[in-house]
């Protein structure tokens, strides 16, 4: 699994520049565990909420589910800003989405990559959600594509 965050974390990077002032993406990165072997439960809730998320976020740029051989699962969320991010978590928090989502899985990680705002933070509260911002680096293709991944 670490392999794969280094690709994502990569490819996140890829989307984010320190000199492309108009991408400020959010990112959450999240490791799961799948409860009491329900993988096809799982795996089912999976491609339900993406078509929803899909539906009503268009602000949400990559909503991804990846299965391991175990009961592993890691989430991948790449969303425009702050505010896509938390219209995410305000429309799952207290919703039939939380307490399914909740009944499968647990979260074993969960990395929030960007510029966090503080109501981002506090909407994720009870969440074991660690913050991280970007202080460094560059990414060629931002320099570049910031503008066309901006319009998406």
């Amino acid at each position: 699994m670490k392999y794969l965050s280094i690709i994502f974390i990569t490819f996140s990077i890829n989307i984010v520049s320190a000199e492309s002032k108009k991408l400020d993406p959010i990112i959450f990165m999240l490791d799961l565990s799948i409860l009491d072997s329900q993988k096809e439960q799982a795996k089912n809730f999976t491609y339900e909420i993406t078509k929803k998320v899909k539906a009503n976020e268009p602000d949400t740029i990559i909503y991804q589910y990846y299965f391991g051989s175990e009961d592993k699962v890691f989430l991948y969320e790449v969303y425009k800003g702050n505010e896509a991010a938390i219209k995410h978590v305000m429309d799952f928090r207290g919703s039939d989405w939380e307490t399914r989502f909740g009944g499968l899985f647990a979260i074993d990680n969960f990395a929030v990559l960007g510029n966090s705002s503080n109501e981002l933070k506090n909407s994720l509260e009870g969440y074991p959600a660690s913050f991280r911002s970007i202080e460094g680096g560059f990414s060629r293709p931002a320099e570049s594509l910031g503008e066309q991944i901006s319009k998406l």
